[in-house]
């Protein structure tokens, strides 16, 4: 969906964006602007500041910047017209009216969502009152869930038969809506049956609490034994979390989250109290999943089962997480325990003891890899696990971190460690090209003159002395000419400068990430009258040093053919004055 640009500022004028993002991450007063642990990769210590006065973010770690569309766009996942839906429904601004096949492409999946609520108010039902769901209610109760968790969850029943579509039926509703939902399957040309039957139903919600597919646990000795939806318009499994829509404020507040395998295993965990615990929903973790939950932390406890296939998709997912920058710790349980059936057995304080003693990464992937060994002290037993944990060595991005684990790596296999970073430097080697280079050094190659400028403009007091004195000549050469042309520009179109604006009309690339990261730079600037007509002086007596320079080099390839020349003649003139103009403003 397209907006006009009056709707965009109307939107963006009426946010706060230390509120925004203060409702994601724990921001800190610094002077006029705010600092924080940037919420898009793993760091110590702040990089990531956020200005009132100019509505941008900017962190000077990885370089993520904007304004609070692209906040939310990046830390939601959403598209640029999702983010303004949800900016504008923060603020209660009422969406502008759609038309043609866009209306009807909305119209559409309101629609679909509109059946899955239907369909999860009938299974909730039929857990209360369908003459079939007595097992259903026995076995929850088997599994201990509580009433007020089934409440929560909207934990239901799917009865046997084609019930659910001869509700919908009822309802006027066509079976290929039915059927685009993943509620139905087609059996023969034109005839449908419940996808779900005699199933406990657990509704899989979005982050904003739509019901978008369902996951069915069958009763008895049907299979398979769980049932998930297929893929719909609403429902893409692999970028989605269980359980996350109810957990998400809760991992940012403990900011770490435990990740568990299956239904039960995140249901029961949030009856106990562990409200930060989501689900991978019964798929290998996929990449999307974990940048959908790098938005609430970087920590992640993983709690899988401890036999083959969970211990094999733990290092599974341990790869994906480190590859995004997150710390990681993994749960050993009992042989035989899941964290449903270990939470029911032994309770709160045993798991609470577990997440504490849970154990990082390195030593339990080195665990797994030595137990594999028929002797993983012979020297190939050494030379394989070394060679299996050397990628996960490599990322860890902390030194000193990264070292300690060398010296655990060392004394479990009692290797020289300086052979392992041998080997690390090797693989180091053969990896190419590395991280593009941060925004932030371009900094240095600022002038002092010019950040004043910048932060002058941007300044409501001061724009109205430093933009009249602005010349486009001033910045011929520089790093920030294409910045001070389009204030130039735009003062002269008499239109609103700002640095959201400028982004804009600056575009992607590095001039906009320059703009945001000397706008932020230049909120911590002393402005006054001297500064900023100091300033200008500097970047005049800069220019004249630079034409002297280009006439010196004329006059040197004029003078090889003639001296006197009037050219030559010419150019020593220009240089004279020039030099007395410079003298001029340091009278």
């Amino acid at each position: 969906m397209r907006f006009d640009e009056q709707f965009l500022e109307r939107v963006r004028d009426s946010t706060s964006i230390v509120e925004l993002i203060g409702s994601y991450v724990h921001l800190k007063k610094r002077g006029k602007d705010h600092a924080a642990l940037c919420p898009f990769h793993n760091e110590k210590t702040p990089s990531f500041w956020v200005s009132e006065s100019k509505q941008i973010f900017k962190c000077f770690g990885c370089g993520a910047g904007g304004d609070a569309y692209k906040f939310l766009m990046l830390m939601e996942n959403l598209s640029f017209a999702d983010a303004v839906a949800r900016l504008a429904e923060r603020q209660g601004i009422p969406l502008p009216k759609r038309s043609g096949p866009a209306a009807a492409e909305d119209d559409g999946r309101r629609a679909l969502y509109e059946i899955m609520d239907l369909a999860a108010a009938f299974f909730r039902e039929a857990l209360e009152k369908h003459p079939s769901s007595g097992e259903a209610r026995t076995y929850l109760e088997k599994r201990s869930i509580s009433a007020e968790t089934i409440q929560a969850f909207g934990i239901g029943y799917a009865p046997p038969g084609s019930e659910l579509l001869a509700h919908l039926r009822s309802r006027k509703l066509q079976s290929s809506q039915v059927l685009a939902c993943g509620l139905i399957a087609e059996t023969s040309a034109g005839q449908y049956r419940d996808k779900f039957r005699h199933r406990v139903m657990f509704p899989i919600r979005d982050l904003n609490g739509k019901v978008m597919a369902f996951g069915g646990r069958v009763l008895g000795d049907g299979v398979p034994k769980y049932l998930n939806s297929p893929e719909t318009v609403l429902y893409h499994k692999g970028n989605n979390l269980f359980g996350l829509d109810k957990a998400r404020d809760a991992i940012r507040k403990a900011d770490f989250a435990i990740l568990v395998e299956g239904y039960f295993d995140c249901v029961v965990p949030f009856q106990f109290g562990f409200r930060n615990t989501v689900a991978s929903l019964g798929t290998s973790l996929t990449e999307n999943q974990v940048r959908l939950l790098g938005r609430y932390t970087r920590n992640v406890v993983i709690s899988f089962d401890p036999d083959s296939a969970g211990l094999s998709a733990a290092l599974r997912s341990i790869d994906l997480f480190l590859q995004q920058g997150f710390r990681v710790n993994v749960i050993s349980l009992p042989e035989g325990y899941d964290p449903d059936t270990f939470l029911r057995e032994y309770g709160f304080p045993a798991y609470q003891e577990k997440l504490k003693s849970s154990t990082p990464f390195i030593e339990f992937a080195l665990s797994r890899f030595m137990s594999q060994k028929k002797d993983p002290f012979s020297p190939k037993g050494k030379q394989e696990t070394v060679s299996q944990i050397l990628p996960y060595l490599l990322k860890i991005p902390d030194r000193i971190e990264r070292a300690e684990y060398v010296s655990l790596v060392e004394g479990r296999l009692k290797v020289d460690g300086q052979l392992i970073r041998a080997e690390m430097r090797k693989a180091t080697g053969k990896q190419d090209g590395g991280e593009k280079p941060l925004l932030a050094p371009r900094l240095v190659e600022l002038s002092l003159a010019e950040r004043t400028l910048i932060a002058a403009v941007f300044d409501e007091q001061w724009s109205e002395l430093a933009l009249p004195l602005l010349e486009t000549e001033l910045f011929d050469g520089l790093l920030t000419a294409p910045i001070f042309e389009k204030v130039i520009e735009q003062r002269q179109l008499n239109r609103k400068i700002n640095v959201i604006t400028l982004r804009k009309l600056l575009g992607e690339g590095d001039c906009r990430e320059l703009l945001e990261t000397i706008a932020l730079d230049a909120s911590g600037l002393p402005l006054s009258e001297d500064a900023v007509r100091g300033s200008l002086r500097a970047l005049q007596e800069r220019r004249i040093e630079r034409e002297n320079i280009h006439r010196q080099e004329a006059i040197k390839r004029e003078q090889t053919n003639d001296l006197n020349s009037p050219a030559v003649v010419q150019l020593v003139r220009e240089k004279e004055a020039s030099v007395r103009r410079k003298q001029q403003h340091h009278a």
